[in-house]
């Protein structure tokens, strides 16, 4: 299949494809990755994921019902649904194949040593730290509304 057959067959998919059932960005995050590569395009880390790095098991933003609560809406935006709030796996969908061809497509030679030269790896290593702090946070403010006792919202 030529370049041009694999655009066209890209807009057919995404014409077609219904707009619920991918996550949001895919397509335009496969697109964006080489900029991410060579550091022209930077993901910004949101506030809360900062806040969750700096001490996962911190008690003292987490005194009340109130602003354990807020964490873990703040937390709940940065990082999406937790496990307990998920309803359906993500499911196949076109605009999910478009995303994966287009990143597929799209793709810089010596990646890995343009990541490593322009920064994007480490940025990506701290990126990936964080959330992983976020998702622990989360679970410890869970534990902690339960041991407080919150009532349910």
């Amino acid at each position: 299949m030529r370049y041009g057959e694999v655009l066209i067959l890209c807009a057919v998919l995404q014409a077609a494809s219904p707009a619920q059932a991918a996550e949001p960005g895919d397509v335009g995050r496969a697109v964006g990755q080489p900029f991410r590569d060579l550091s022209l395009i930077q993901d910004k880390l949101p506030e809360a994921l900062k806040r969750a790095a700096e001490g996962p098991y911190d008690f003292s933003s987490a005194v009340d019902c109130a602003q354990a609560r807020q964490e873990v809406s703040d937390l709940d935006a940065a990082l999406g649904p937790d496990l307990d709030e998920l309803e359906t796996k993500r499911e196949l969908s076109a605009d999910s194949l478009v995303a994966d061809l287009i990143g597929g497509v799209v793709k810089l030679p010596f990646r890995g040593i343009l990541r490593r030269v322009s920064g994007a790896q480490a940025r990506e290593r701290a990126m990936r730290s964080a959330v992983l702090s976020g998702m622990v946070r989360r679970g410890f403010l869970k534990g902690r509304l339960s041991q407080l006792a919150c009532p349910a919202v």
